[in-house]
C-alpha cells in the first residue's frame, strides 16, 4: 500500500510540473514581443563606465523652476528636465551627440523665453554654446553638437558636461534654471559595430542599452518615435527605456520640433 501511494505521489508532481511548463510555454507563446525588448534594461545601472569624480556636485538634473512671477518664469506641470539616467551621467559612441531635454509649460508672457546650451570639457572651459527661444511648445527638445560649425568631435575617453538654461530675466542670470547632464564619449569594439551595421533601427537601440550607451539608445529611439508615431511596439520600448532611468512619467510628452539655434564655438 505504501508502494502504490509512493507510484501515485511521484505521478502527481511529474503531472503538476508538465502542467507548470506548459502553462509557461503558453505565456511565453502569448506574450507580445515588445515586452520582451531584452536589451532595454528594467534599470538603467550603468555599472561598465564610472562616472568622472566631480560629478558628486548637487544634482540637478529637475530645474528648481517656480510657479511665481518674480523670477521671470511661470511653470506649470513638469519641470525642465534632462533626460539623463539617475547619476545625470550618460555615455555616446557619436562624434557630435544629441542630448534631449524636457521642457516646461510656460505662461503666455513667458512663451519666448530665451534658452541656452552649454558643452563644457571635464576642466569647465566651455567648449560651445547655442541659443533659440522657446516657442510656447512644452515637450521633449533635441539638441544636437553641429559638424559644420567649427566644433572638434568629442574625443574618445573624454568626459563632457552640458546645461541646458531656461533664461528668466536675462540681466540677471542667477533666476535663470538650469539642468545638466555629464557625457563621455566611448569606441565601439568590432562586434558591436558589426552588429549596429547590420541591425535595423529597433533592434539598434537594443544593442545600444545592451552595452550601455545611453545618448545613441535614445537618439533612435526618438527618431523611430518621429517616423513611426503610431507604432505600438516603438511605443512600448519608448515607455520602457524611459523607465529604466525614472523618467517614465515623460513619456507620454510630445517631441518638440528641433529648434533653430544660434550657436558658436566658443
Amino acid at each position: 500500500m505504501a508502494q502504490i501511494q509512493f507510484r501515485f505521489f511521484k505521478f502527481a508532481q511529474i503531472l503538476s510540473l508538465t502542467l507548470v511548463l506548459v502553462i509557461a510555454i503558453f505565456t511565453v507563446v502569448q506574450t507580445p514581443q515588445s515586452l520582451f525588448a531584452q536589451g532595454i534594461p528594467q534599470r538603467w545601472e550603468a555599472n561598465q563606465y564610472q562616472p568622472p569624480v566631480n560629478i558628486g556636485k548637487p544634482r540637478r538634473v529637475e530645474g528648481g523652476g517656480t510657479r511665481g512671477s518674480s523670477s521671470g518664469c511661470s511653470i506649470s506641470g513638469k519641470p525642465l528636465t534632462a533626460l539623463v539616467p539617475n547619476n545625470r551621467f550618460g555615455v555616446t559612441a557619436a562624434d557630435y551627440p544629441t542630448f534631449f531635454v524636457y521642457m516646461p509649460t510656460l505662461s503666455p508672457e513667458n512663451s519666448s523665453l530665451p534658452v541656452e546650451f552649454l558643452l563644457k570639457d571635464s576642466n569647465e572651459n566651455e567648449l560651445y554654446k547655442t541659443t533659440f527661444r522657446t516657442g510656447g511648445m512644452s515637450g521633449i527638445v533635441a539638441l544636437s553638437l553641429p559638424a559644420h560649425a567649427g566644433l572638434s568631435p568629442l574625443k574618445v575617453g573624454q568626459d563632457y558636461q552640458w546645461s541646458f538654461s531656461l533664461l528668466c530675466l536675462e540681466d540677471e542670470r542667477s533666476q535663470d534654471i538650469t539642468v545638466e547632464g555629464w557625457t563621455r564619449r566611448v569606441e565601439l569594439n568590432s562586434s558591436l559595430s558589426t552588429q549596429l551595421a547590420q541591425a535595423p533601427p529597433q533592434k539598434q537601440v537594443e544593442l545600444y542599452a545592451q552595452a550601455e550607451i545611453w545618448h545613441d539608445a535614445l537618439a533612435t529611439l526618438v527618431q523611430l518615435r518621429r517616423e513611426r508615431p503610431n507604432d505600438a511596439m516603438i511605443a512600448a520600448d519608448w515607455v520602457k527605456l524611459l523607465s529604466s532611468a525614472s523618467l517614465g512619467t515623460l513619456a507620454p510628452e510630445a517631441l518638440v520640433p528641433r529648434p533653430t539655434t544660434v550657436g558658436r564655438q566658443l
